[in-house]
């Protein structure tokens, strides 16, 4: 998730910027994006106890996939595209931190948890410190066109969302999966 997650948090300002958006406006959307996390980082947790960890991250998963496909594409110089995608992708986006490390408590017994944070986090580092340098240099590859860095981040989304359903079905079995995990 994460090689998809900063993605948009890194470029979303200079891809505002190069389609002429006002840069008083540009430099907004990472606050807008944050004011989506907040909530974002809040209610998934709430609905996950109620609809299940695992239901939740998968949904909200979804979400980011969506927001960059259907929003980030096609926004070009449009203010509202714009600020409704920053919105979204903050709110989807805010679960990752709140919901991850619930979630892998629930594949581990509490007294492995340390271990299997520290081993799901100790990958995750990895996907923090490739993902951006990935993304600007096929930014670079494709000429300032921010088509294929938006497909790298879908791409990632993707990845990430059949991990979480093969997770479930694998730790709830594939012939009867739990409604709620």
């Amino acid at each position: 998730m994460e090689w998809g997650l900063f993605v948009p948090i890194t470029y979303l300002t200079s891809y505002a910027l190069l389609h002429g958006i006002p840069s008083q406006f540009a430099f907004l959307l990472l606050s807008l994006m944050n004011i989506g996390a907040i909530f974002g980082r809040c209610i998934p947790g709430y609905c996950a106890d109620r609809i299940g960890r695992f239901n939740t991250f998968i949904i909200t998963v979804f979400g980011c996939l969506l927001c960059t496909a259907c929003l980030w594409i096609p926004a070009n110089a449009s203010k509202p595209v714009i600020t409704l995608f920053a919105l979204l992708f903050g709110f989807t986006s805010g679960s990752n931190v709140s919901l991850a490390p619930v979630c892998i408590g629930q594949l581990c017994k509490l007294e492995a948890y340390g271990r299997g944070y520290a081993t799901a986090y100790a990958v995750v580092s990895i996907s923090c410190l490739t993902g951006i340098p990935i993304a600007g240099q096929i930014l670079t590859q494709s000429q300032g066109q921010y088509l294929g860095l938006i497909a790298f981040a879908v791409t990632s989304y993707a990845a990430n969302l059949i991990c979480l359903i093969a997770t479930k079905l694998y730790c709830c079995g594939w012939r009867n999966p739990k409604p709620v995990f």
